[in-house]
């Protein structure tokens, strides 16, 4: 046997086989024939002119010189004479209850009943909201494939989520309202150690071993190390009314607020460094003749905070938070306070770390106990906006606080990060009090 057929994926690679294939065979006094060997290059499906060389020497094209392999001749048209190979389909592996072409039609057809029908409203956002796809009928190759494969994944997900919502315990996530999605990729799944990737996992879907899940399981005491109260996941991370007089959950909350007052404190300064704003309109010229000018809009990078350079910002850190008597007389204690005086406006931020189920009644609540403060202040002349912010207290961060930070023009990769950094500290405070959750004396470790 004196063939040999390589298969790469880069003309870098390829020059690089080619070269320790021909420094082999010269080991074995072998040598390769560049005159009867044939070199064929695809790009984005379709011939592309790249040259290989042994030695010297190079290595024809099967355009310039059409071969014969196994009875068959190969140019460069790609097509096979042989009709039982030009109809053969590829083989792909997959699993015996999926398979590509019976979900490619169903996708194909659901988007075809979709052109006819319009667009529908989903959620409660209101009508008109969520984003316009475009019609399948008059996409373009590339935006119909793409559409394809997204009604693929969508099919999958609702059929995730219809087994879900039978799910009487691993499916409670489906009644999440106001909480962002959470994505972690693998390689950050493989950094986590064993016990934070378990504890992650399991605290979504609530099947962690607490004394309630024991019960139900084994037949244990179901009764909580703290208190005479059933000690379900709930309980012991947002509901144990001894670890709430311990200062567990003050703890915990304390956590995500020094790291949501980190990122609001950064913000603050690199709007405040910034040279002061200009307030002369921007002109616009138009040629001759040329009608009225179209005003565009861009969106600000600083957000809501480019009107001002002397925003000042308390945080209630150690309870020591007194709210500016400037702006108003209270005993009240917002986590967060951020003003200017220049502009008269203050941003009344209190966070919350939830139950996740109960993220959209905190921010309710949280709403109604500083309406009256924000009130007074707007009777002083102030601009008041209170802004409840929720962080759930397994690490999903809910959309109010995601709606802050790109208010404060934390956009883009910042915002990304911002959210994962206040994701990982509630979970991390959670995740100690799991651990802590046998032990009657409180201590942070």
């Amino acid at each position: 046997m004196d063939d040999l057929t390589t298969l790469t994926t880069t003309k870098a690679c390829t020059v690089r086989l080619l070269k320790k294939l021909q420094d082999n065979i010269e080991l074995a006094r072998m040598k390769i024939k560049p005159s009867k060997s044939r070199s064929i290059s695809i790009v984005k499906g379709k011939l592309s002119d790249q040259r290989f060389l042994i030695g010297d020497e190079p290595i024809p094209t099967v355009s310039e010189k059409p071969v014969k392999s196994l009875g068959r001749w190969y140019d460069a048209s790609l097509d096979s004479s042989d009709p039982f190979v030009a109809q053969a389909a590829p083989i792909l592996a997959t699993g015996r209850k999926w398979t590509p072409l019976e979900a490619t039609k169903q996708a194909k057809a659901a988007l075809k009943h979709r052109d006819i029908v319009g667009r529908v409203q989903h959620g409660r956002s209101g009508l008109g909201a969520g984003a316009s796809t475009p019609a399948c009928n008059k996409a373009t190759l590339f935006q119909r494939r793409k559409l394809v494969v997204q009604e693929v994944r969508q099919q999958e997900e609702a059929a995730r989520c219809a087994k879900a919502v039978s799910q009487a315990k691993q499916g409670q996530w489906m009644t999440w309202e106001g909480v962002e999605k959470r994505k972690i990729s693998w390689q950050e799944l493989w950094e986590m150690e064993a016990f934070k990737a378990s504890f992650t996992i399991r605290a979504a879907y609530d099947v962690l071993p607490s004394p309630k899940n024991l019960s139900q399981w084994y037949g244990e005491d179901p009764t909580c190390s703290l208190c005479p109260t059933p000690a379900t996941l709930k309980h012991i991370l947002v509901g144990c009314k001894t670890g709430l007089t311990q200062g567990r959950y003050t703890w915990r909350h304390n956590q995500v607020l020094q790291c949501l007052a980190a990122v609001m404190e950064s913000r603050r300064m690199s709007v405040n460094a910034l040279p002061p704003p200009s307030r002369r309109p921007a002109t616009t010229f138009v040629r001759e003749g040329g009608g009225q000018a179209t005003l565009t809009t861009t969106r600000p990078e600083t957000g809501q905070l480019g009107g001002a350079r002397d925003w000042k910002m308390l945080a209630d850190l150690g309870q020591k938070l007194r709210f500016p008597a400037e702006i108003a007389t209270s005993n009240l204690r917002p986590d967060l306070v951020l003003w200017s005086a220049s502009l008269k406006q203050v941003y009344i931020v209190e966070l919350t770390v939830p139950w996740e189920s109960a993220v959209e009644e905190a921010y309710e609540r949280k709403k109604l106990r500083y309406a009256d403060l924000a009130a007074d202040a707007q009777q002083r002349g102030w601009k008041a906006k209170v802004c409840p912010v929720e962080v759930g207290c397994r690490g999903f961060v809910a959309t109010s606080t995601s709606r802050l930070l790109r208010e404060m023009g934390v956009r883009g990769k910042a915002h990304r990060q911002a959210v994962k950094y206040l994701s990982r500290a509630a979970e991390k405070g959670s995740q100690w009090l799991w651990i802590k959750r046998k032990d009657s004396a409180w201590a942070v470790g």
